[in-house]
């Protein structure tokens, strides 16, 4: 993993050592040190520019930045008077035994508001007099830590979420299981599991719900005859059609086709 990639373990809280806001009276570039605890800045207002362990960057308003203790960080680039900003410093056991998440480097599009308030009340609780704070404090801050990797992690869509798109758009064919196997160039068995594991249905189950989903909304929607909306969907027989259909739906294509047109 990245050197500069700070993580938070599920067996220990990150420990909030300082938490402030800043605003910069007269331009000035960021203190030159390496620190032994770990910062995490959120500007509200004008840029700030940090260079970290050889990379530069430029914190705009609605943007945080993580620096990782141990490293050297400092300002090649002056702030400009103005500059409004909210930090924290933060120990982490980074030896505890649990789950390690990894906290983004740099996170942007935080200017609703929502973020600044949740670090603005932080702040006024940080220098509050609850006997309870230095506890609650750290769970205030880990619940704000978790929150932006879980706003900023990439949804992952798994193989079967990318098999359901797939024969959903194969609403107008019959079912193959060659023409999977050959689109996602993986074994079909080693699929059909996976699927039915994730799904609890087989591949050509979920194609029948497709085809029958379709069918309702074309029953619904046009006057297409129940022969023309089977042939569309891929069926060679109407009457195996029917039968498909009624097990889905409770009922056959016709009396499907005349409670639509009372309910809608």
């Amino acid at each position: 993993m990245d050197n500069n990639i700070i993580c938070i373990n599920s067996s220990q809280l990150p420990q909030l050592a300082e938490c402030g806001v800043l605003s910069a009276s007269e331009d000035f570039l960021h203190m030159d040190r390496t620190a032994d605890f770990n910062v995490m800045i959120y500007v509200t207002d004008g840029v700030m520019y940090v260079t970290e362990d050889g990379h530069d960057f430029e914190i705009a308003a609605g943007e945080l930045l993580f620096l990782k203790n141990g490293l050297r960080h400092f300002g090649k680039r002056e702030t400009l008077r103005g500059t409004r900003w909210f930090y924290a410093h933060f120990y982490l056991n980074e030896n505890a035994d649990g789950n390690a998440l990894a906290l983004p480097k740099k996170v942007c599009g935080l200017s609703d508001g929502s973020h600044e308030e949740k670090l603005r009340k932080l702040h006024e609780y940080f220098h509050g007099s609850d006997p309870f704070k230095e506890f609650r404090r750290n769970v205030m801050f880990c619940d704000f830590l978790i929150g932006l990797v879980s706003e900023t992690a990439p949804h992952r869509e798994s193989l079967s979420d990318r098999i359901c798109t797939f024969l959903e758009a194969q609403a107008e064919t019959a079912f193959s299981k060659e023409l999977v196997e050959q689109s996602f160039f993986l074994s079909y068995s080693h699929m059909a599991a996976a699927f039915r594991k994730e799904k609890g249905m087989s591949m050509g189950q979920y194609h029948n719900s497709v085809k029958m989903k379709k069918a309702c909304s074309l029953l619904r929607s046009t006057l297409m005859p129940v022969g023309e909306i089977a042939g569309r969907l891929g069926f060679s027989d109407t009457l195996y059609f029917s039968r498909k259909f009624h097990a889905f739906a409770g009922c056959s294509p016709s009396d499907y086709r005349k409670k639509a047109q009372r309910e809608y």
